[in-house]
């Protein structure tokens, strides 16, 4: 490979895997340890900031700040963004009028990985889980650099009998689904998609053959296939504070709409699936919230609370 593409996939390795040893990326990567300290300087050069830990267990690793930090800017925002600069270009001022056009390429680049993002990342409702945090996290971040450079991977899965398999699988896209994380891929074997829960699957080995991904792939319309997702539900809550502030700064459902009301309270409308984890995120909120709609989920709040009284009124 080129030195550009072995600093490309330099990136996407340290990405992925975190801390690795330079035998490690040369060994990867074909080329000795030198033009891996090489490959460092050329993307640092770049502006992406590598950090070298020294010792038996040190390593390159990508540091936090690395990888485009601003992200979600709305396109209101980068149109403004391109008047302010044509603007500045058009008085003349070519010293900062270059590094502005500079960052606005660059945001161009992330605005386009984000909306790409959406046809093969599909979150059913609720925020996004906080990765770092999470114990499928590595899972996630290996099978997603396999997805985004249209990589094979080897996996070992575990069925829901307990029996084990080996699968070789194109990873097509990612459900967060219910608090669980599902990989949508082909798989070789069967010649069929297939969905593989994250928390099934054992060991992750990626190779180097590539594949291709429809083109008309949108994960959003292939999921509800696949019979994991339950009938959708037409929630409508009445939210006091404090949960009446913090609920309208997060997407929980589709068409989600939010009425303000003059004692501080909100209602709440959206349509949600997943009836088990709607109920969680209700009974978290405690007796800041009341179901409005629909009618049997209110019951089925009502009667925990039954038994939380149950359990509490016996002390």
């Amino acid at each position: 490979m080129s030195k550009l593409s072995n600093c490309l996939r330099m990136i996407e390795l340290l990405h992925a895997r975190g801390k690795m040893k330079i035998s490690e990326l040369a060994e990867l990567l074909e080329v000795k340890e030198r033009m891996i300290r090489i490959y460092r300087d050329d993307i640092e050069m770049a502006g992406i900031k590598i950090e070298t830990t020294k010792g038996r267990y040190g390593g390159y690793s990508l540091s936090n700040t690395s990888l485009f930090p601003i992200k979600n800017m709305s396109q209101q925002e980068i149109d403004a963004l391109t008047f302010s600069i044509q603007k500045l270009v058009s008085k003349g001022n070519d010293v900062y009028s270059r590094d502005a056009q500079v960052a606005l390429d660059k945001l161009n680049a992330v605005r386009k990985v984000e909306a790409n993002k959406d046809r093969h990342i599909y979150f059913v409702q609720r925020s996004k889980p906080n990765y770092e945090f999470s114990n499928e996290n590595q899972k996630y971040v290996q099978l997603q650099e396999a997805l985004f450079t249209r990589r094979k991977v080897k996996i070992q899965y575990e069925k829901r009998s307990g029996e084990g398999s080996e699968r070789i699988i194109d990873p097509y896209g990612f459900v967060h689904y219910n608090e669980f994380f599902y990989c949508l891929a082909l798989c070789n074997d069967k010649k069929e998609k297939r969905m593989f829960k994250l928390s099934r699957i054992k060991d992750i080995k990626t190779l180097y053959d590539t594949y291709k991904i429809p083109d008309n792939f949108d994960i959003r319309e292939e999921f509800p296939k696949f019979g994991i997702m339950k009938e959708p539900l037409e929630i409508e809550l009445l939210i006091y504070p404090p949960f009446a502030t913090s609920v309208p700064e997060s997407i929980w459902g589709e068409n989600q709409r939010i009425e303000h009301n003059d004692d501080g309270s909100i209602l709440f409308r959206a349509t949600m699936s997943g009836k088990e984890s709607i109920k969680k995120w209700i009974l978290g909120m405690g007796a800041s919230v009341r179901v409005v709609e629909p009618g049997r989920l209110r019951e089925e709040v009502v009667e925990e609370g039954r038994r939380l009284m149950e359990l509490y009124g016996s002390f």
